[in-house]
């Protein structure tokens, strides 16, 4: 079976190594480990500390498509490259997509991407965030 970075461009190849050695820095800080799961398609990212997959990378060779956990109104992007993910996306996990397509991005996405480690930290493995009324709240008489 071939693997996702196999049939890429050496750009998307460079991008996804530069993320992975950024990410694994950060993940040292927090005495964790990030685990790489690769398949024919895409390249999924987890914390061996909290076991919960965080961010998933589609690589072609034009861009590297990437999901992530938060919602875009969560996350601090002034660059303005989060877009919804289509909610088939990881089981519905995924909130957030955005598409790298040169060096020049890939610090504005590792900070989107760093943003989806430390939410995924916080929430747990695969729980939902509590829903909350969009509605007014209730007062009583």
């Amino acid at each position: 079976m071939e693997k996702a970075l196999e049939r890429t461009s050496d750009m998307s190849r460079m991008i996804v190594s530069m993320l992975q050695q950024r990410m694994n820095a950060v993940a040292q800080r927090q005495r964790d480990r990030l685990e790489v799961k690769e398949s024919e398609h895409w390249i999924g990212w987890r914390s061996a500390r909290r076991d919960r997959v965080f961010a998933e990378m589609r690589p072609s060779r034009r861009k590297v498509e990437v999901f992530i956990l938060p919602s875009r109104r969560q996350l601090e992007d002034p660059r303005k490259l989060a877009r919804n993910a289509p909610l088939t996306q990881g089981w519905g996990w995924f909130r957030t997509r955005f598409e790298i397509v040169s060096l020049a991005q890939v610090g504005p996405a590792f900070h989107l991407i760093r943003q989806s480690y430390e939410h995924g930290l916080r929430r747990g493995n695969g729980r939902a965030a509590p829903h909350r009324s969009r509605g007014r709240g209730q007062t009583s008489l």
